[in-house]
């Protein structure tokens, strides 16, 4: 993607402010650096760690490689590496954009995990800390695993 079609995407989702997150507009002069995070603290950690074991359940849920996933996605796969296994890297918000939009998951709390939006919302923090610890890493999805992914992906479409 090119960084004027992510800008204007970026202005886009700022105007669509509002809810549980403080949005996407306060980094969008600073995207061609990096965008501004959600409060580094234990939190936040907690919810990229969410965010990174959310994609991997999902991906393995629909038996994908990586490499898979990038090209049904469109995203650049060595991104999606870095999203899946470096917790301290912060996704392009268009890629989080593409994953929402690929999974069927809704685009702004996916935000907030990645660490790309302040969460306001304790209920939302608290929920992320109960997937993250629920989702223990293994070949195939048990059924904890299946229930903890449904679970959390309901709640996040209700939000």
């Amino acid at each position: 993607m090119s960084k004027e079609l992510d800008r204007a995407w970026l202005k886009k989702q700022a105007a669509l402010e509002d809810g549980g997150f403080v949005s996407v507009g306060g980094f969008i002069s600073a995207f061609e650096e990096r965008p501004a995070l959600a409060e580094e603290s234990g939190d936040a950690e907690t919810l990229k760690h969410a965010f990174a074991r959310l994609l991997q359940l999902k991906r393995r849920e629909r038996t994908l490689s990586v490499e898979e996933l990038a090209v049904k996605a469109d995203l650049d796969l060595a991104e999606l590496v870095r999203i899946e296994s470096d917790e301290d890297y912060v996704p392009n918000p268009f890629s989080v954009h593409k994953l929402a939009e690929y999974f069927k998951l809704p685009e702004r709390p996916l935000m907030a995990l990645a660490g790309l939006l302040k969460v306001k919302d304790a209920q939302f923090q608290q929920q992320a800390v109960r997937f993250a610890a629920r989702s223990e890493s293994v070949e195939k999805l048990s059924r904890e695993e299946h229930r903890a992914l449904e679970e959390y992906v309901k709640f996040l479409c209700e939000r």
